[in-house]
């Protein structure tokens, strides 16, 4: 797969420090040549640049007049998916709840240190990524979409029940090839929706995809205003973890065709009729050498002409024709001899003088050398016969099949002229050609094994698919059968029909692509739900997990109105967005049902012409979400004060002492900076510290099943670790606040490098009822190991005492216990204990 190509990410950074705004764009542009930074000193100003949008915003949170958030709101109002990503030294949880619910796409704390330059970096990449990405998929959903309702088959969606077949879903084409309504066909069974003539046949074909986990051809028949039409259906197997739970129907109507078939049929069975019967018709044959003179010919002959076999062995073939008819027969024979057949109108005159019109026909006999030694030619009364001959000939070159007479040894004795109309071939050009050097050598053994079946039996039936090399060197799916006519000497082979089926088996992939589309849209979706409606705001379609949270199945959904289902409350605002959806605006909206909470994502459906045909809203259940953000603004009020002085007033001047240090760094070297910068590291550590111990929650109320090795794996990659060394042994999967156990491994992996040194060994393992890290450092006193948990205890002269203590709030809050042992390494265990597995 080819590389994607680098894109240039335009970024706007809003901050009130104008100082550390320009720091913030060097750093960032430093980082990745693909970013270019704008800055802006105020929200103000940033809504007065967004008119034309970057690819992402980041922004201050504390920042004079508007703040981050208001900005937050104010973007999503006209940019609802726009990456914005929240910079900023106010880190509480409060802040970081209220950016969440105002829609930011990240969020990230001011540090001390370059390396939060790096980190700023990459989040700006992976949300505009992401953004890019969601943007092309639900163009490429549309597409399937618009595919589904504008093919030119018919479409039908059938789930498999335990009663039987229900259909769930049709598209435009399909009702008028039923000629029934949408409501009329979706949600009823096959015997309601096309009538108990066609259910055994439908059924049955159903039945049979679902055991065979093949597609099932079959046909039904119809009586619609127009009289009785013949739909070709096709019906193909969804399979969902290793069961078909539904199946697509594609149709078409063939009633032309079909009648065209039979007539076609009719004819050929006349043909086959009157080619048997040559035998008994009064034709003449006859063999003469390159002079014209007769070597061979039948009795008829003899009885046509009044000549004895003596008389027509003394003369030549000429003499058989009046002195009017001797050119053109001339001119026939000589066409003849240059190896071509003709055929040519004449009378034959009598012994008795008497003018008998025919039909003759001269091809050249030839030797083993090619050489042309005699002609062969039959001569036949044209009475009748003409018309027949006149009527198969126009019927075969009108045909859109290609018809093909093949010997036993699968060489083109005959080509229909369609041949040049189809696969682009002169058809006289083809005749003496192997078959098999036509076909795409990966049909071959298929093809073979047809045409021997069709050979040797000549009763046999059905058809075979292969791909045809067209004479442009492209290859197009055929569909052909046979019938055996080796017996009879007017044919002397395999007849075969074939037909171009290549579009045909480009609507079936198609087909198989919209469906998997679809079924790939529900599953996405399994912690909320997402609807399809139509411009009569009628729900065509509905999935997702969230409905049996309220109470509904997609099939009480499906042909209903927001006001069938929902209070008037919730269904008039549905309705209205429902509407603006449709007039092609997107929209994003909150509302309460049956005690829950829902975020609603809406978005307009449009076919190839840009006209809105379909409109979609995904739901989340966000109320767990608005419960715990009020919780959180409860708790952290007394919190807001002391966060805003150290997160913002402190934390924002030591980021810009730290990047100016390494820019002087660039241009002088002293230990001076050195100890400046250690300095300032320790400071926004300490800052941290604090901030983490001031905003921790006294319990975990809600946890969820969390993967030991991904949290441990993930919270490695967030701290400094120089050259350490990490080494995860562990498959439990516990139940835990995600973020606070971060801060658990965080704390414990700096911990080992601030006493352990760069090239510390840390390993994460599991025990009977919880989990350790160890590493390989010089290791904790057993005097010291009672306080190492207390608030300010650290034995390192750049720590600031408050890791472990932030270790331990964790595993309070979780209702667990921690120790301090020795490592097998003689370095420092903490073991926590007491956690809960949990199966995901």
């Amino acid at each position: 797969m080819a590389a994607p190509t680098r894109q240039q990410i335009q970024i706007l950074h809003v901050d009130d420090d104008p100082e550390f705004g320009d720091l913030t764009a060097a750093f960032l542009e430093r980082n990745d040549d693909r970013l270019t930074v704008e800055t802006a000193a105020s929200a103000d100003r940033a809504l007065e640049l967004i008119d034309d949008p970057p690819d992402c915003i980041v922004s201050d949170y504390n920042m004079p007049g508007t703040d981050g958030i208001e900005l937050l709101r104010a973007v999503r109002e006209e940019y609802p998916d726009l990456p914005f990503l929240l910079f900023t030294g106010e880190g509480s949880e409060a802040i970081a709840s209220d950016a969440v619910s105002a829609g930011a796409t990240d969020y990230l704390q001011k540090r001390s240190g370059t390396d939060q330059f790096e980190l700023l970096a990459n989040r700006i990449r992976n949300a505009v990524d992401q953004h890019r990405t969601e943007a092309r998929l639900r163009e490429t959903r549309e597409e399937y979409a618009a595919v589904f309702e504008n093919a030119r088959n018919g479409l039908l969606l059938v789930t498999v029940e335990d009663d039987g077949f229900r259909y769930r879903r049709c598209n435009p084409r399909a009702v008028e090839l039923i000629g029934r309504s949408r409501e009329d066909i979706v949600g009823q069974t096959p015997r309601e929706a096309l009538g108990p003539e066609n259910e055994q046949t439908v059924v049955g074909a159903y039945r049979a995809c679902v055991q065979r986990r093949g597609s099932v051809e079959y046909t039904v028949s119809l009586t619609l205003p127009v009289g009785r039409v013949v739909r070709e259906c096709q019906v193909t197997p969804v399979a969902s973890s290793g069961e078909v739970e539904q199946l697509v129907v594609a149709f078409d109507d063939v009633t032309e065709r079909r009648q065209h078939k039979q007539a076609l049929g009719a004819e050929q069975r006349l043909n086959r009729q009157a080619l048997d019967a040559l035998d008994a018709l009064d034709d003449l044959f006859y063999v003469v050498d390159t002079d014209l003179r007769l070597q061979r010919w039948n009795s008829r002959l003899s009885e046509v002409t009044g000549y004895t076999d003596d008389d027509l062995a003394d003369m030549a073939a000429t003499e058989l024709f009046p002195d009017d008819e001797r050119e053109t027969v001339a001119e026939a024979v000589e066409t003849a001899r240059s190896g071509d057949q003709d055929t040519v109108e004449a009378d034959l005159l009598t012994a008795d003088g008497r003018r008998v019109p025919h039909e003759f026909t001269g091809a050249p006999l030839t030797d083993d050398d090619g050489t042309t030694v005699g002609l062969v030619g039959v001569g036949r009364d044209l009475t009748g016969r003409r018309r027949r001959e006149r009527r198969f000939r126009a019927l075969v070159e009108e045909s859109n099949d290609v018809i093909s007479v093949v010997d036993r040894d699968g060489r083109f004795q005959y080509q229909s002229p369609s041949v040049e109309r189809v696969v682009g071939y002169d058809p006289d050009e083809t005749v003496g050609d192997s078959a098999w050097e036509y076909v795409h050598p990966d049909d071959r053994d298929a093809v073979r094994d047809a045409f021997e079946t069709w050979a040797t039996t000549p009763d046999a039936q059905g058809t075979v698919e292969y791909r045809a090399r067209h004479a442009d060197g492209s290859w197009r799916w055929m569909e052909a059968d046979a019938n055996n006519q080796f017996d009879n000497p007017a044919v002397g082979g395999l007849v075969v029909n074939s037909r171009d089926v290549t579009d045909r088996r480009a609507q079936e992939r198609a087909l198989d692509a919209v469906t998997s589309q679809y079924q790939t849209l529900i599953e996405n979706f399994p912690d909320g739900a997402v609807f399809l409606f139509d411009t009569d705001l009628q729900y065509v379609r509905a999935g997702g997990q969230e409905l049996s949270t309220v109470g509904l199945s997609p099939e009480d959904l499906v042909g209903e109105q927001p006001h069938d289902l929902f209070p008037d409350e919730v269904a008039d605002e549905t309705v209205a967005r429902y509407r603006e959806t449709l007039a092609g605006d997107s929209g994003t909206f909150e509302q309460s049902f049956r005690g829950e909470r829902y975020r609603v994502r809406t978005v307009p459906v449009r076919d190839d012409d840009g006209t809105v045909v379909y409109g979609m809203a995904v739901s989340q259940n966000v109320t767990e979400r608005v419960e715990q953000r009020q919780a959180l603004a409860r708790q952290n009020e007394r919190l807001e004060e002391f966060t805003g002085i150290v997160g913002h007033d402190l934390r924002n001047p030591l980021s810009v002492v730290g990047g100016r240090i390494d820019l002087a760094r660039e241009e002088c070297e002293s230990d001076h900076l050195d100890r400046a910068a250690d300095a300032v590291d320790r400071s926004q550590a300490l800052v941290d510290d604090l901030l983490t111990l001031a905003r921790a929650d006294e319990a975990v109320r809600d946890p969820e099943p969390v993967a030991l090795a991904e949290v441990a794996e993930r919270s490695w990659q967030t701290v400094p670790t120089g050259a350490a060394t990490l080494d995860v042994d562990a498959t439990r999967t516990v139940r835990a606040d995600r973020s606070r156990l971060r801060q658990l491994f965080e704390n414990l992996y700096r911990n080992a490098v601030e006493h352990g040194g760069e090239d510390v060994t840390v390993r994460v393992g599991e025990t009977d009822d919880g989990f350790y890290v160890a590493d390989t450092g010089p290791g904790i006193p057993d005097a010291d190991r009672d306080r190492v948990f207390e608030a300010g205890y650290s034995t390192a002269d750049d720590g600031t005492g408050f890791g472990l203590r932030i270790v331990a709030q964790v595993v309070e809050a979780h209702g667990w216990a921690v120790a301090v042992a020795e490592s097998e390494q003689g370095g420092a265990r903490v073991e926590v204990t007491g956690v809960e597995a949990a199966d995901r």
